[in-house]
């Protein structure tokens, strides 16, 4: 499988990796199929089984650190992926080989997992990556020699008095991405209760190894990822997109929340759900105008206060509109307004971007004179801003026109242009 494009995990094939693993094997066979993951060293053996099996990767942790659970963490990272292969500045929507991504796993943690995902699933990409504790930092750094990853990560052991985004010590002028798992207790007290699964209907399903260093902060996940946001006002741009799992649900929303207090208007929200009774929430943000795709970006079912805008855009053919009169119709249309254009007939997909909203009546009447005068640019040969891009697909079996916004801050400016195309084929 290519590694590159890994779908995230549902569930893990038990039988099939004990055909794999001879360590896992005999834990296998000895619980009769069915494991105790109250037992470290029963899950500590499934995560080494998994991450050796399904990606080619050694792992080597300390029995008092926080043991990865490898579905929980590649979903993270493969939802990352699609993040960032649907930003992309040249709009492909999709993984580009060639394109050189670096990223910061903050609190990297013993094993080192997410730096450890990232490297090995995408060749082209390097990570930065942090960590606080002395004994997790060490291991972390075995991790990566272990499997030949040095060469493509700076580590940088911090203090609690560093910035959780330290760029100037990293040396690093710009990141594509942060990748987080932080402490989600506020207290030791907070911890034990609920790994004893007090005050919850049910009780976690396997053990949990963290150290109180790796587990505990004050004010716990929300009060970590706020420091993030916090930072990121000051960076902006400087990261193209900032993101951390959260733990609860309103811990997310709670996110959410302060990002649009903060007039932070390009988000995402995703979920980690490998099928167990534990779910986990990302949220990510950006001060780009690059806008992700719907299922990247909504991918929670929550309620829409705490989602971002939608990116995408249907509209279904009336029946005196058969498929290649819509793309006929659409060609023209958009290369008669003032923006750039680029249809591809074979694909029946287009590419466009506008400086503004050039579709409106005044500007179309100023276009049309600037042209009869000879004059084609308005913008009299200065370059132009982009402040909507987008995609345009006719679909012929589902005879539909699907639009996606691509990139642009102004949510009125790309609602007036998926009204301007709806409108046009209501009237036919």
């Amino acid at each position: 499988m290519d590694l590159a494009q890994r779908p995230p995990y549902d569930a893990i094939d038990f039988k099939a990796l004990a055909k794999n693993d001879n360590d896992f094997k005999a834990i296998w066979q000895k619980s009769a199929g069915k494991l105790d993951f109250q037992d470290p060293n029963t899950v500590k053996t499934l995560s080494k089984a998994t991450l050796k099996s399904d990606f080619g990767l050694q792992l080597e942790i300390p029995d008092d650190r926080l043991c990865p659970p490898i579905p929980n963490r590649w979903n993270y990272v493969a939802w990352i992926q699609g993040l960032i292969d649907s930003t992309s500045p040249d709009y492909s929507n999709k993984y580009d080989p060639d394109r050189k991504v670096v990223g910061l796993d903050i609190g990297t943690g013993a094993s080192a997992i997410y730096t450890m995902l990232c490297l090995k699933s995408r060749p082209n990409w390097t990570m930065c990556a942090t960590d606080i504790d002395k004994k997790s930092f060490d291991s972390a750094a075995r991790n990566l020699a272990l499997n030949n990853l040095m060469t493509r990560t700076k580590l940088l052991q911090t203090t609690e008095l560093n910035a959780l985004i330290p760029l100037a010590a990293l040396n690093t002028g710009r990141l594509d991405f942060t990748i987080c798992n932080p402490p989600f207790f506020t207290s030791q007290t907070d911890m034990t209760s609920s790994l004893k699964g007090e005050g919850k209907s049910w009780r976690p399903n396997a053990i949990c190894t963290g150290a109180e260093v790796e587990m505990v902060c004050p004010g716990g996940d929300l009060s970590f990822v706020t420091k993030m946001v916090d930072e990121s006002l000051v960076l902006r741009e400087k990261v193209l997109w900032y993101s951390s799992m959260l733990g609860k649900l309103d811990s997310a929303k709670a996110i959410v929340t302060l990002l649009k207090k903060h007039r932070i208007s390009n988000w995402a929200v995703g979920v980690v759900d490998t099928g167990g009774s534990t779910k986990r929430w990302i949220v990510a943000w950006s001060f780009g105008n690059l806008r992700p795709r719907n299922s990247i970006a909504r991918m929670e079912k929550m309620a829409n206060e705490f989602l971002p805008f939608p990116t995408f855009y249907t509209i279904q053919l009336p029946p005196s509109t058969d498929a290649q009169t819509a793309k006929d119709t659409l060609n023209a249309q958009l290369s008669s307004l003032d923006l750039t254009w680029t249809w591809d007939a074979e694909k029946s997909t287009g590419i466009g971007e506008a400086s503004q909203n050039v579709w409106s009546r005044a500007h179309r009447r100023a276009y049309e004179r600037k042209q009869k005068g000879g004059v084609v640019d308005m913008t009299q040969d200065e370059e132009r801003s982009v402040e909507l891009a987008f995609r345009i697909k006719v679909v012929d079996l589902a005879r539909e026109v699907d639009i996606e916004w691509l990139r642009g801050a102004d949510q009125v400016l790309w609602e007036s242009f998926c009204g301007l195309i709806h409108r046009h084929f209501k009237k036919t």
